[in-house]
């Protein structure tokens, strides 16, 4: 990020939700953005309140005012374009377990101090972390459900490259909100993607439970990054390629 110089930090291996500084006393922070959190299958998902809780610690250790707290598009439940003030309605634990972390920090009892201040980034789908790129990297060809309007599943994504431009955009504003939505602005197909990775799928038909469309609303993160966030299937693809060859 332009401007900012980065300290990395994380978990001890083991220790549940220990906290350990990289070396010696804690560093001097303007900001603290908590990347952890505990999602299903790995873990309890109501670790994710006191991960909150102990990332607003470490910026009270370290004096920094704000905190930036993932949280996830998943206390939505299946919403079309659900924005921030959206009516939350998970279908899951895990979003049960971000809307109780979120609850904690602003409605909680006693409630946080006003400093550090929390924001709350609503993460939807990432490209390259979900298990349609999961799928992808197989090799194999993908089975997509196929909807009476000739289309495949749509659903928000945000690109690394949004993330950290809300990243900025939030450590850089005056006044941050309490919440907001993170991904591109437009919602995708999920047979877009495939064909631009060039990765064969065959379809079927979906199946009552299976959601045609779930997305959120951008217009609060475009007020504050100033962009209009509106990334093409062929440019995620690009990015996610990009990412991954610099990895390997």
């Amino acid at each position: 990020m332009t401007g900012w110089q980065i300290v990395w930090g994380a978990r001890r291996a083991g220790d549940g939700v220990d906290w350990v500084y990289p070396k010696g006393p804690p560093p001097k922070a303007d900001a603290v953005l908590a990347l952890w959190g505990v999602v299903p299958g790995q873990g309890n998902v109501s670790d994710n309140i006191t991960l909150a809780h102990q990332a607003v610690q470490i910026a009270k250790d370290c004096d920094a005012d704000r905190v930036l707290h993932c949280s996830s598009s998943a206390v939505y439940g299946p919403a079309r374009e659900a924005s921030e003030i959206t009516a939350l309605a998970p279908i899951n634990a895990y979003g049960v377990a971000k809307i109780e972390m979120e609850q904690s920090l602003f409605q909680g009892v006693p409630p946080l101090p006003d400093k550090p201040i929390s924001c709350a980034m609503r993460l939807s789908n990432v490209v390259g972390a979900d298990s349609l790129f999961r799928a992808i990297q197989s090799g194999q060809p993908v089975t997509l459900d196929g909807f009476d309007i000739g289309q495949s599943p749509i659903r928000s994504y945000a690109t690394p490259t949004v993330v950290w431009l809300a990243v900025n955009s939030l450590l850089s504003v005056d006044t941050m909100p309490d919440i907001v939505n993170v991904a591109t602005s437009n919602p995708v197909a999920m047979h877009e993607l495939l064909e631009a990775a060039e990765c064969p799928f065959v379809w079927r038909p979906a199946q009552e439970t299976a959601l045609a469309e779930v997305s959120m609303s951008l217009a609060r993160l475009r007020r504050l990054t100033g962009q209009n966030l509106v990334v093409p299937p062929k440019d995620m693809i690009a990015e996610w390629r990009k990412l991954t060859e610099a990895a390997e």
